[in-house]
């Protein structure tokens, strides 16, 4: 079997230094996916630049916001979903108070939002992993059905690699045992998921800096198993007052160098999007 990445940028939309970044990356060719937020503030202005510079998007499904002082709304103000400011932001609140239903219906009012723009949608993905079951809920089963009714593939990965690199490898085995019931519900509708997913989890304090970032990505490359992986990275411009940002920063440096491309390229790795998996996941 071959080897294949996709390079994906998550959070089209986030703010307009995320995306700024992202419209830049994909222009100069550095990426060959994004992926769009239909609750985020810059929402409106991505699915332009999308469909007017015909970028192709996933759709980033999201029930939760990322900060108490900037709640999002969601795209159909499902009572189950948000409180009085909007989307929660806990894992914990999620599972607590949402319904499935309401989350079915609100997946299907954020791919609504970016067809009726006129977006091009290739793949889905989740935001915060509030999908993909590690909050004690089973909405994997909305996402998965969601993306058997649009024939979309899904960014879950078939490998559990992927979890024990974000675990640092201490990885319970009741965890291995809801990974493969995970994968096999969206085998069982036929959806098609990738083999591995690849992004660093590390804050960035940890990473120290640059240097260790970039060595970080080009290791993940040299170690890609056979079959098709996905690089997310969250590449934006500099903000300020917000420390954490700084990984965003260099994330964006990194895939403006070219460099994970290139190593890609020397060790043999065919680069594809997630519209090119899209149309050979099945004989790959």
């Amino acid at each position: 079997m071959s080897k294949y990445i996709i390079v994906n940028a998550d959070d089209f939309g986030y703010n307009a230094e995320q995306t700024r970044a992202i419209r830049e990356l994909y222009r100069d060719g550095r990426i060959t996916s994004t992926s769009l937020m239909a609750v985020a503030p810059g929402a409106e202005d991505a699915a332009r630049i999308a469909r007017e510079e015909k970028i192709p998007v996933g759709v980033h499904l999201t029930i939760n916001s990322d900060s108490e002082a900037q709640r999002w709304q969601s795209r159909t103000r499902g009572r189950s979903l948000s409180d009085d400011r909007g989307l929660r932001c806990s894992q914990i609140q999620v599972a607590l108070h949402a319904r499935r239903r309401e989350v079915a219906v609100e997946l299907e009012a954020q791919y609504a939002f970016l067809i009726g723009n006129g977006c091009c949608v290739d793949h889905a993905d989740n935001h915060c992993g509030t999908l993909y079951g590690i909050n004690g809920r089973r909405f994997y089963w909305e996402a998965y059905r969601f993306c058997a009714r649009h024939d979309l593939p899904y960014r879950f990965p078939k490998s559990p690699a992927f979890i024990e690199r974000q675990l640092r490898g201490r990885v319970p085995g009741l965890v291995y045992r809801l990974h493969r019931h995970i994968v096999s519900v969206g085998e069982q509708l036929g959806v098609r998921q990738l083999d591995d997913l690849v992004s660093n989890p590390q804050s960035v304090e940890s990473i120290g800096d640059y240097e260790h970032l970039r060595r970080w990505y080009l290791d993940a490359v040299d170690q890609c198993a056979d079959g098709v992986t996905e690089f997310f990275l969250h590449p934006a411009y500099p903000i300020e007052g917000d420390p954490g940002w700084q990984k965003r920063v260099w994330e964006f440096q990194l895939l403006r160098s070219g460099d994970l491309l290139q190593r890609a390229q020397e060790r043999g790795i065919r680069v594809i999007s997630w519209g090119e998996f899209r149309e050979m996941s099945s004989i790959y």
